[in-house]
């Protein structure tokens, strides 16, 4: 897959797809004043979402840095890769104009310098888990969205990367719901339908209860998801479970009621809700509602 990358902080050679940091002596931090370290920002015509990204880079020190940047909610991005805020290995949030750590291993060692190193980053929903040499070394959760992918070259050398690779993963729309012929229909007509238009692949939690399997295949599964539909219709303490995992870990969630519920239970009444009459006009009236909002989120 071709990519065009463009500099958008710092100064960068490219050339047949590989992409050479210039290293250019930074203006003062504000805050120390002395001199940052060099570095560039590049971004990429190809846009990720989940799946798999890899890249190949180049370490001229062991202090040099090179980090996938993806895009999460609200203007934060996501920086994974190799020495990330004092980790060898590791995931940082850029957000508020500051950098928050996300987990990162390898503290105490230090790469080995002039040498290339193979990156890749493994993403499924919030769930992501960063390979070096095809060593699995960090994991963490972040709810992405999809956009530009971009790339972090830091150091005094010339940081390098190349063959950079996007491979793209469908995406899983998780259902949660009561398990009765009334909404067996909603969701068969009208939810599994619409979301299969805009490419996501449907599961519904009973797929794992009818198999006998745990809590932890259901809270993996929604870890693991882009996105969450529930009906809270009833109340089903599995579906509040479940709903409440997917708004702690930040998961893009969608609620459905049934007008009949009447006042939803305090914890979730500040959430947008989509609520519908249990009739044929109010099922076509919900599904345009829920293509909508399918279409707001980039679907």
């Amino acid at each position: 897959m071709n990519a065009n990358w463009l500099p958008l902080f710092g100064t960068v050679n490219i050339d047949k797809g590989q992409i050479t940091l210039t290293p250019v002596e930074a203006s003062a931090d504000s805050q120390s004043g002395t001199p940052s370290t060099p570095h560039a920002v590049v971004r990429s015509s190809l846009e990720f979402e989940q799946g798999m990204i890899e890249m190949q880079a180049f370490l001229p020190d062991s202090e040099s840095r090179c980090q996938f940047i993806l895009g999460g909610r609200d203007g934060a991005e996501l920086f994974a890769g190799i020495n990330v805020l004092g980790a060898p290995y590791g995931f940082a949030v850029f957000r508020g104009n500051k950098f928050e750590p996300l987990g990162g291993t390898g503290h105490g060692s230090q790469l080995a310098p002039n040498q290339w190193y193979s990156i890749k980053l493994h993403v499924r929903g919030s769930s992501i888990d960063l390979y070096v040499n095809a060593v699995k070394v960090a994991s963490t959760s972040f709810p992405g969205t999809r956009a530009p992918l971009g790339v972090l070259l830091q150091g005094n050398g010339r940081v390098a990367v190349k063959a950079v690779k996007i491979t793209d993963q469908e995406r899983v729309c998780f259902v949660v719901m009561q398990f009765t012929d009334e909404y067996n229909a909603l969701y068969t007509d009208v939810i599994k339908l619409t979301c299969e238009e805009f490419g996501y692949t449907v599961i519904r939690g009973d797929d794992f209860y009818h198999s006998g399997l745990i809590i932890e295949d259901i809270t993996r599964s929604i870890r693991e998801c882009s996105l969450v539909i529930a009906d809270v219709t009833e109340n089903n303490p599995n579906v509040f479970y479940e709903v409440g995992f997917a708004h702690g870990i930040g998961k893009t969630t969608i609620l459905l009621s049934d007008r009949k519920r009447g006042k939803l239970p305090f914890d979730i009444s500040g959430f947008r809700t989509l609520f519908y009459d249990n009739s044929i006009g109010g099922k076509s009236a919900v599904e345009e509602r829920l293509r909508k909002h399918l279409e707001a989120l980039g679907a």
